[in-house]
């Protein structure tokens, strides 16, 4: 899918590129196209001057810029002819044109038949112009056939340039779609790869609440009492599927869109202690040393809910992976901006595994991780949220210093 959607873009901007060029050396093309009929009338002009000049000698000829040596010199083939009103021909000059009679009265006649002052005579190969000259019709011919071949010269060089440039646009297409299509091919490998993590970590649930159903299938005339563990087993398992869909419905959302920016204001100090508050049981029963620095009242804009959840992940997470005798420490700073810095001690996290740690089902100690239960989507729901309320997240750690999560939050805007 991938590959013939990146054909499509190569096809459609090597179109775009030609047809823009195309388009550019068509106008070029006219526009030369006129030129050249401009110079011919030009040639007719001083050709006329000329040829009255020749009936008149008291009559000044200027030659429209043509003259030399008094005389007209033009590389166009032109001739003039004096007509009566009824066409008959009277006199006839030919300037680098070779004429007979025969043409200079057809060339008369289909002029006058024209109705018009010039214009072409195609089945000639002539344009011409006519001028009254009291009783007497003076009329101008010049050749067209420079005027073709200038055009016809034109024209092949614009198909020479295009033809040219193909492979040029075609090479600046392809590394173009590269660019476009690399978003794209980046996100289906993102969403094929959440659905394959989602389907797994679905699988072990649903395997254990089958097993749990087939061992209470086999007891049909036992009581709920006997077979109490086997229900609560349903249940536990239950509840985890519960909260992994969630997790996912509110990751889905966010993707798609469908959750508007937080409003509202939150007191941030105020969920920083109570979750501080909530956690210590968790800590004592873990061996932690569980400790917190919150300057009061620092409030931002934003959902408190999800500003409780985004504390609490940071916290779970490091009650979970902080060895026995360790220390979770909970900062937040106001100021500027809300900084809330979440650090426990222990082993420092794989620099390697640092730059993915905010991805979906990532986890950088996958046994340990299913060990205490996680699935890999706190992190990304944090990073979520974080996003979500304009703010910033990141991860320092190291070796002698352990690890800590730093959220950085905009202030509440006061009017």
């Amino acid at each position: 899918m991938l590959k013939k959607l990146r054909w499509k873009f190569i096809l459609i901007i090597t179109a775009l590129l030609a047809g823009m060029l195309a388009a550019a050396l068509a106008v070029q093309t006219v526009s030369a196209a006129r030129q050249y009929r401009e110079e011919t009338e030009r040639v007719l002009r001083a050709v006329l001057d000329r040829g009255a000049a020749a009936l008149d000698p008291m009559r000044p000829f200027t030659g429209g810029g043509l003259e030399q040596d008094g005389e007209l010199r033009t590389g166009i083939p032109a001739f003039y002819a004096v007509a009566d009103r009824w066409g008959r021909v009277g006199l006839a000059l030919s300037f680098n044109a070779e004429l007979d009679e025969e043409t200079v009265i057809r060339a008369v006649e289909e002029a006058l038949a024209a109705g018009r002052e010039s214009g072409r005579l195609d089945g000639l190969d002539l344009r011409f112009l006519i001028r009254s000259g009291g009783s007497r019709l003076e009329l101008g011919f010049a050749g067209l056939g420079w005027e073709r071949g200038a055009v016809r010269r034109q024209t092949l060089t614009a198909a020479l340039i295009l033809a040219a440039a193909l492979p040029g646009f075609f090479g600046v297409s392809v590394l173009l779609s590269r660019r476009l299509v690399r978003p794209v091919e980046e996100s289906w490998k993102r969403q094929q790869q959440f659905v394959a993590d989602a389907s797994h970590e679905l699988k072990t649930p649903l395997t254990v609440l089958l097993a749990d159903a087939d061992i209470l299938l086999g007891h049909p005339d036992d009581t709920i009492r006997s077979q109490r563990r086997w229900v609560e087993h349903l249940r536990d398992e239950g509840l985890r599927m519960k909260g992994l869909v969630e997790d996912l419905l509110f990751l889905a959302r966010g993707d798609a869109g469908e959750r508007e920016g937080p409003r509202g204001r939150a007191d941030l100090s105020q969920i920083c202690e109570q979750c501080v508050m909530s956690f210590e049981p968790v800590a004592f029963e873990a061996g932690l040393t569980l400790e917190s620095s919150v300057a009061p009242g620092v409030g931002v804009a934003g959902d408190g809910e999800e500003l409780r959840r985004l504390c609490a992940i940071l916290l779970d997470n490091a009650c979970k992976y902080c060895e026995p005798g360790g220390t979770v420490r909970v900062t937040l700073e106001g100021g500027g901006e809300a900084v809330l810095t979440v650090h426990n001690t222990g082993e420092p996290i794989p620099a390697q595994a640092q730059a993915h740690l905010f991805e979906r089902f990532y986890r950088a100690d996958a046994a340990r991780s299913r060990e205490k239960g996680g699935y890999g989507l706190g992190l990304s729901i944090a990073a979520a949220i974080v996003e979500r309320h304009g703010g910033k997240i990141a991860v320092r750690s190291a070796e002698g210093e352990g690890t800590a999560f730093s959220v950085t939050l905009p202030r509440e805007k006061r009017g």
